[in-house]
């Protein structure tokens, strides 16, 4: 919350001429507050996909954050407005932050406006820099503005603004067509990753915010793995602007978070698939459900023992919450929970994954695995076959074959 100070002083007039003093009121308030410094991170607006470029606050109510690389110093520059009825030539203004974070006293000329004064805090670097080598997150950074009329021998609390600072443990990775500095990519992995200085603890942490199957991006919005099913958006720039999305996305998402905080890993984007070891009744098993399914009646068991539970469709079987089959052995039921999605489609011919340090991350439902075997274990029901373009078998004996994985570099 902003707090404004109007308060009644007794201070030396105008021209500071010595003995001569008067009574007179005065409101001070912040116009406009601007962070830089060489350490500073050019975040982007998730929707619009561009960089942040105006100023960090308004009075106006624009709001927008700020990054920083720990072990770096934040400089502030702000705009003030002074009413007063008589005012002094020049003040004297500092801003006391969190952990100690100061802005030292500078003093400032005062201009004539329609009605009242403006001054300008030129830009200053803070009293410390951030703590080297670990995450932040200051949700809010509120500097506390102070102002002086007889350069520093008394000060009077004028204004409180509050920011949204990020600090990352290392410079983050650089940006590729799919990575870039989005705004939700440091909320979720300066909050998540707070106090953290390993590699091992910021994974750890980032990890937390897919646990319960429900990721935020910063305006609290929900992101949703397979909201529509028919969804064509396999990038996590596409994730973060519409929100919802396929596999590939919560993979990058989650690989994103580390490289934010400058987590450096090679062969951690994994792409997993049936080995299609065998070909039973003509085909190849290309297909897997993900838990649960429902295995009912064989219809097929004479032509295909080893697959015995058909499905069939007619037309078009993609709808907006899944595959639709006209017959069907094998019918979907509620199962493991997708980000943000208590059922999502769970039919697939493909999935992509991360690896970090031996252990697979599967970001869209939140869940941990030590190995393909285990993957498989867990999360799988059964395996399908396509018989032909309006048919698949399938099979709840998860022994008759087992996941092959593709591996680079995200």
């Amino acid at each position: 919350m902003r707090r404004l100070y109007s308060l009644l002083l007794v201070c030396a007039c105008a021209m500071g001429t010595k003995g001569l003093a008067q009574d007179f009121q005065y409101r001070f308030e912040t116009t406009e507050v601007k962070f830089s410094g060489p350490g500073s991170i050019a975040i982007r607006e998730d929707s619009l996909q561009t960089v942040y470029s105006t100023a960090h606050w308004r009075n106006t109510g624009l709001r927008e954050p700020a990054g920083f690389v720990s072990g770096t110093t934040m400089y502030a520059n702000a705009q003030f407005r002074f009413n007063c009825s008589v005012a002094p030539d020049s003040l004297t203004i500092r801003g006391l932050g969190n952990d100690t974070i100061n802005f030292p006293p500078q003093t400032v000329a005062l201009s004539a406006a329609a009605g009242y004064f403006t001054c300008t805090y030129p830009p200053a670097p803070a009293s410390k820099m951030f703590t080297a080598g670990i995450v932040n997150y200051y949700a809010p950074f509120s500097i506390y503005w102070e102002i002086s009329f007889d350069r520093g021998a008394s000060w009077f609390r004028a204004d409180t603004t509050d920011h949204k600072i990020y600090v990352t443990r290392s410079m983050p990775l650089a940006e590729t067509a799919n990575f870039k500095y989005f705004h939700t990519l440091l909320e979720l992995s300066c909050k998540n990753a707070k106090g953290e200085r390993t590699d091992t603890g910021i994974i750890k942490k980032c990890w937390n915010e897919f646990t319960d199957q429900i990721v935020l991006n910063y305006k609290g919005d929900s992101l949703h793995y397979y909201k529509t099913f028919n969804t064509s958006n396999t990038t996590l720039p596409l994730l973060l602007k519409y929100r919802n999305a396929q596999c590939y996305t919560f993979a990058q998402l989650f690989a994103s978070l580390m490289k934010m905080q400058g987590v450096t890993r090679t062969n951690n984007y994994v792409y997993i698939t049936p080995k299609t070891i065998s070909a039973p009744c003509g085909g190849t098993i290309n297909r897997f459900l993900v838990k649960n399914w429902k295995f009912s009646s064989k219809s097929d068991s004479a032509a295909c023992p080893s697959f015995p539970y058909r499905n069939t469709y007619s037309g078009s079987y993609i709808t907006a919450t899944g595959y639709v089959f006209t017959t069907a052995d094998v019918t979907d039921q509620s199962g493991v929970d997708g980000q943000c999605n208590k059922n999502p489609s769970s039919f697939f011919n493909n999935h992509q994954i991360t690896k970090f340090d031996g252990v697979y991350y599967d970001a869209c439902y939140g869940m941990t695995f030590s190995s393909l075997s285990d993957i498989k274990t867990r999360a799988f029901d059964g395996w399908g076959v396509q018989r032909s373009a309006g048919s698949y078998n399938f099979t709840n004996d998860m022994s008759l074959d087992d996941l092959s994985e593709t591996i680079s570099t995200f």
